[in-house]
């Protein structure tokens, strides 16, 4: 099997799409009181801000073009879930769990993603500046033609990360190994590490990129005369 397909989350689970019941808010605010799980339901044009859907769990969801406003979803579940042309910006996910997750064509500015476990997750054409991933567990993960600009991803474990088109500048990646990272293709000026530079150990990255991180190590390249 090719390398790089190794690294590739695995896709969500879904029933037919003739299984899907379509909810509305008034029903996540009922499960939400219920404590019961979300399962096999489509969300559509939904808009809700501040509210708190914390501890609630979704399997099998999908969620097109909703906003969450700043939402808290702290030590929520997601297991095969879809957001595809949603709005996440300000919300909470703190302490949650997620597993077999596409983000596609979406919006989490300034979304709180500390201290979450993450499995198979995939992020195409988003806007996540100002997120933030610290202290996270992140397996099976691809960044593909996505904004983290400014964004927090310290103390992170990763395992299996792929990136390709993302803009990184200057995210913080402190006491986050990149070991076996490919930045060739992303944009990471400005990304900010410790003094010692040991999260660059083993990172992958092109010729002007590699003169750009040279600088932080205080290497003087010097120019053909």
């Amino acid at each position: 099997m090719d390398q790089e397909k190794k690294k590739r989350p695995l896709a969500p689970v879904f029933a037919e799409e003739t299984d899907f019941i379509l909810g509305d808010e008034a029903f996540l605010r009922r499960c939400r009181e219920e404590e019961e799980r979300i399962r096999t339901r489509m969300f559509a044009g939904l808009t809700c801000e501040g509210e708190d859907f914390s501890h609630m769990r979704f399997s099998g969801v999908k969620f097109r073009n909703c906003r969450f406003w700043n939402c808290s979803f702290s030590h929520g579940q997601f297991t095969d879930v879809l957001f595809e042309n949603c709005d996440l910006s300000g919300c909470d996910l703190d302490g949650g769990y997620m597993e077999r997750i596409v983000f596609d064509s979406c919006k989490g500015v300034g979304a709180k993603f500390t201290g979450m476990v993450v499995k198979h997750l995939s992020l195409e054409e988003c806007n996540f500046d100002d997120a933030n991933f610290d202290s996270s567990r992140l397996e099976h993960v691809q960044i593909l033609r996505t904004r983290l600009n400014n964004g927090g991803l310290t103390a992170c474990r990763c395992r299996q990360i792929f990136w390709s088109g993302a803009s990184l500048k200057n995210a913080s990646f402190f006491k986050t190994s990149l070991r076996g990272m490919d930045f060739s293709d992303s944009e990471i000026g400005g990304i900010t590490v410790s003094d010692d530079n040991r999260e660059l150990s083993g990172v992958i990255v092109d010729l002007y990129q590699a003169a750009e991180l040279a600088k932080k190590m205080g290497i003087i390249i010097k120019k053909d005369v």
